[in-house]
C-alpha cells in the first residue's frame, strides 16, 4: 500500500525561502552554483528530529542561504557594506516571517538566521559573499 506524505523540506520550507527572497530582492536565486554578477544561492544543509508528537513530528530544518556579488577587481569598504546590508536586510525579513503561513496554512515557524558568515572566495577575490545559515520549523501532521 503507497503512503501518503508531503515533502515538507521543499514544498514548505525551500519553496517558500524562495518566494520569500524573491518578493523582497530582484536578485536571482540557484540551488546549484552562484551565476552572474550577484545571486543568491539555497541549500539544504539539514532535516532533524526535534520532537515526535502523537499526530506526526516536529523537525528543525537547517538550510544555507548565500548572497554572492563579483567585485570584478573593485574590492573596497563598500563592498563590504553592500554585501553586509544585503544579508541585514534578509535577515530582518526573515524575522519578520519567521511564523510564515500561505492562504491560513502554516509552512513553517521559528525560523531564524542562526549564523551569517562573510568570506571572499580563495580562488578568486573579486567574489565576496556572505553565508547565513537559516534554521526553521515545521511540523508534518501525520493521519
Amino acid at each position: 500500500m503507497a503512503i501518503t506524505f508531503t515533502n515538507v523540506i521543499y514544498d514548505r520550507v525551500i519553496d517558500n525561502l524562495h518566494s520569500i527572497i524573491a518578493d523582497e530582492f530582484g536578485i536571482q536565486i540557484f540551488y546549484d552554483e552562484h551565476q552572474g554578477n550577484q545571486s543568491f544561492l539555497l541549500q539544504p544543509l539539514s532535516d532533524e528530529l526535534n520532537e515526535q508528537i502523537h499526530t506526526g513530528m516536529v523537525r528543525d530544518y537547517t538550510i544555507l542561504i548565500s548572497y554572492q556579488v563579483d567585485f570584478a577587481g573593485n574590492y573596497t569598504k563598500e563592498s563590504f557594506r553592500q554585501v553586509s546590508l544585503v544579508a541585514e536586510r534578509f535577515k530582518r525579513l526573515l524575522y519578520n516571517n519567521r511564523n510564515y503561513n500561505v492562504s491560513g496554512a502554516r509552512q513553517f515557524y521559528n525560523a531564524v538566521i542562526d549564523s551569517t558568515v562573510y568570506e571572499r572566495d580563495e580562488d578568486n577575490e573579486d567574489l565576496l559573499r556572505a553565508n547565513m545559515t537559516a534554521v526553521v520549523s515545521a511540523m508534518e501532521i501525520i493521519g
